[in-house]
C-alpha cells in the first residue's frame, strides 16, 4: 500500500507530496470543485493545516478532510508518465 510520507502546502490550494515508493509531484486540492467539507480549506490558514495521517499514510486537514492516497499517487504517476512521453 503506497503512503504519503511528506506534504507541503503550496499557493493556488496545491499540495508537494512525496510517497513512500518515491514517485513525487505537486498534487491539486481544488476545494471549490471538491465542495463540502472541502469549501473549508478555502481559508489559508486551513489549507495550510495540512498533516499526514500515521496510521493511513494520507494527507488529512483538522476536521475530518482528508485525501485518498491511492488516488492521489495515481494521478501523479499517470501526470508524471504523460510528461516524460513528451
Amino acid at each position: 500500500m503506497v503512503r504519503v510520507v511528506e506534504v507541503k502546502p503550496l499557493e493556488g490550494y496545491c499540495l508537494w507530496v512525496r510517497f513512500s515508493d518515491g514517485v513525487e509531484g505537486v498534487y491539486e486540492v481544488e476545494p471549490e470543485r471538491r465542495g463540502g467539507v472541502f469549501h473549508r480549506l478555502l481559508d489559508p490558514a486551513a489549507f495550510n493545516a495540512v498533516t499526514i495521517d500515521d496510521d493511513f499514510g494520507c494527507v488529512e486537514w483538522p476536521g475530518g478532510v482528508d485525501l485518498c492516497p491511492t488516488a492521489m499517487h495515481e494521478e501523479l504517476t499517470h501526470r508524471n508518465a504523460a510528461v516524460s512521453k513528451g
